[in-house]
């Protein structure tokens, strides 16, 4: 995103300072000048349109991440000794027991008020302005203008995926509203969608820079997306309309785009120049503030990972916490108790992802897994435990266990180990490579790769599900199959999906292991009813109630108009 000035933002109404509640999001661009004397250039527009999108960039990672992937069969966060208990807010989400208090559902209740009210605010002074004055066209003003109505969707979007019905609000001077119903919260998306549709701009040349901001193709996924969920927010089947949507995008129709030839294209440091990608936040290599995925970095790595990595530094040590749920038994057998899970043994061997990461110099690298032995095959450093395995070389495993109590605890006997989230160890779990980490001779690119939000990938596997969902799987098995190649050799895929083995399970494997901790596999559990409804490691069914988070205390103290959800509690919507 071209970094324009962020100097200007104006607070205005009751609703800004209700919707950011008691979040502190660290952010100090207040002024006191006003828009009459702001806008003298084209300059000035866009430092308005990209203060929305800079709380946008960090809404995308952290807690969000957290409730989208923690809460799953994808990832976890287990207790590693004297660390990460954290008052048990990773388990609460590990057993689905979280509850209005917890920060990180707090905090994305706050985020998504504060996203509304930030770039409806925004919008509000751009449509006040006469673009002429800074020689700009009405043509520029509907495309910036559109893109925050987009934003604003965008955010509602995600408020109605969290929580459910949202209080719907048209003005930055609103006073305080009730929820609106799950429905309603879906029509004022899909409504502000399709009016910004035809007034944003197309991407035209494949391949083109992707600065963050949205461009037609973007906000058509988005509505494709509201579309694809319909029957999970609303009880609605709305699958062919998503369907059609995902075809013009495949087509062409809302700009050109095309799936990237490797798999890493995508992902890697060059990655806002991939013709897949369709949106990203941006994020700035060497720089802490402009970076997204720094958090990335401090929360999946182990703190002696660095010198693995050839001697990055991150901006300091990681936390060694988050990892792959463990595919396998303290036994080394691959647990068949349940069909979700086991994300690591879900790739196959021969995919070019399933190799333990490399940097091989000069944006180069191979594999997407921290995993084994933790020597690198380069330079020879090794990452070394500090712990329980203090002077070790670390070797990771795909298993949680109290391996370093066999003897003491469990006669050396393997089989009566545990295996749960309250037990691991520091060597506990593989830890996902997916943002590329260069080496120190190139640490001015760690933290470079933008942050994919849609790329066209997600398309393919949209339609395909909504072909498979009507009875064609031959046709679904074809869509994944031409994502799916590029990720082996000479791209012939030695497990390809056919119309005899796509079910729901594999579906849902699919979206798995291309997606995995791109922030989304909670939604697509809930699309298919197996967020509450199935089991996975350390994790036994809940109910329904859980397919929406509460709403926090806070915001109910702040607007006594909130009811809470069902499940948790008071007043209940």
């Amino acid at each position: 995103m071209k970094r324009y000035s962020l100097k200007y933002f104006k607070l205005s109404g009751l609703m800004l300072s209700i919707l950011l509640g008691g979040c502190d999001l660290n952010e100090q661009h207040y002024s006191s000048v006003t828009p009459d004397t702001f806008f003298t250039s084209k300059e000035s527009t866009y430092a308005v349109l990209a203060r929305p999108f800079t709380h946008w960039r960090w809404f995308i990672g952290a807690d969000r991440w957290y409730l989208q992937e923690l809460t799953t069969d994808a990832m976890t966060c287990p207790q590693r000794a004297e660390d990460w208990y954290n008052g048990g807010e990773y388990f609460r989400l590990q057993y689905h027991t979280w509850n209005p208090d917890d920060r990180f559902v707090e905090n994305t209740y706050n985020g998504v008020g504060g996203g509304i009210a930030r770039t409806m605010s925004a919008k509000e002074d751009l449509e006040a302005l006469d673009y002429s004055t800074v020689g700009m066209t009405e043509q520029d003003k509907a495309d910036q203008v559109q893109q925050l109505e987009a934003l604003i969707a965008w955010f509602y979007m995600r408020g109605l995926d969290f929580f459910g019905g949202m209080p719907i609000y048209e003005s930055t001077q609103d006073e305080l509203r009730p929820r609106a119903s799950a429905q309603e919260t879906f029509d004022h998306i899909e409504g502000l969608l399709k009016n910004a549709i035809p007034n944003l701009k197309k991407k035209t040349q494949l391949g083109a820079f992707e600065d963050g901001y949205i461009r037609q193709a973007a906000a058509a996924a988005m509505l494709a997306q509201l579309y694809f969920n319909a029957e999970a927010y609303t009880g609605q089947n709305r699958f062919a309309e998503c369907a059609a949507i995902c075809q013009d995008i495949i087509n062409g129709e809302y700009g050109v785009y095309e799936l990237d030839n490797t798999w890493w294209g995508p992902h890697g440091f060059d990655n806002d120049r991939s013709p897949e990608i369709i949106w990203a936040a941006p994020s700035k290599g060497g720089s802490t503030t402009d970076a997204a995925w720094l958090w990335y970095w401090r929360y999946f790595y182990h703190q002696e990972s660095g010198k693995y990595f050839g001697g990055v530094s991150g901006n300091g040590a990681p936390y060694n916490g988050f990892m792959l749920s463990p595919s396998r038994k303290p036994t080394g057998q691959i647990y068949t108790e349940f069909k979700l899970g086991n994300p690591y043994e879900k790739f196959h061997d021969n995919d070019l992802r399933k190799k333990p990461f490399v940097y091989r110099g000069n944006k180069n690298y191979e594999g997407m897994f921290l995993v084994g032995t933790q020597t690198n095959p380069i330079t020879g450093e090794s990452t070394k435990g500090t712990k329980a395995y203090s002077g070790e070389i670390l070797n990771l495993v795909d298993i949680v266990a109290p391996f370093k109590e066999l003897n003491t605890k469990y006669g050396g006997d393997v089989s009566k180990l545990p295996s749960n989230i309250q037990v691991g160890e520091e060597n506990s779990g593989i830890r996902l490579v997916k943002v590329p980490q260069p080496n120190l001779a190139d640490q001015p690119l760690q933290f470079d790769p933008d942050a994919p939000v849609i790329r066209l990938a997600e398309i393919y596997y949209m339609l395909a599900e909504c072909k498979l969902r009507e009875g064609d799987a031959g046709a679904a098995a074809t869509l994944i199959n031409t994502v799916r190649e590029r990720n082996f050799a000479n791209r012939v895929d030695p497990n390809p999906v056919t119309a005899a083995n796509m079910d729901k399970y594999r579906m849902l494997d699919e979206w798995l292991i291309e997606f995995l901790g791109e922030g989304r596999r909670r939604t697509d559990l809930i699309r298919w009813e197996a967020f509450t409804q199935e089991k996975w490691w350390d994790h036994e069914p809940t109910d329904n109630t859980k397919n929406r988070f509460p709403i926090p205390y806070s915001a109910i103290s702040a607007n006594n108009l909130l009811l809470q959800n069902p499940g948790y509690g008071g007043n209940s919507k």
